[in-house]
């Protein structure tokens, strides 16, 4: 579990948000996918639950990627991080949260 939260955290970290350069933004969301798919379901809330609004922002932007260029099962697994996200964004959240919690 804590391997995979740091990891998670790091790629979120070191995301390249600011860079017009499409291969670096293609291999951010390929570690991305990779972290969010080695995740067990029952670690994804505490995971979620560890974000800011600027992270829940940043990871919504990456399941929904995840969902235009699927892997094996990678849609299953980034329907439970979408889920989850919704209900952070349900629980009381929703005035932080912009973007992601107005698409639910």
């Amino acid at each position: 579990t804590g391997d995979a939260l740091r990891a998670f955290h790091s790629a979120l970290r070191s995301s390249p948000v600011n860079t017009k350069n499409q291969a670096m933004k293609d291999q951010a969301q390929g570690t991305m996918l990779k972290v969010l798919t080695s995740f067990k379901s029952s670690e994804i809330e505490q995971a979620v639950n560890s974000l800011d609004r600027n992270g829940i922002d940043l990871l919504m932007k990456y399941i929904y990627k995840g969902f235009e260029k699927p892997t094996e099962n990678s849609s299953a697994i980034l329907l439970q991080w979408h889920e989850k996200v919704r209900v952070w964004c349900s629980l009381g959240s929703a005035m932080l949260c912009r973007d992601p919690c107005q698409c639910f």
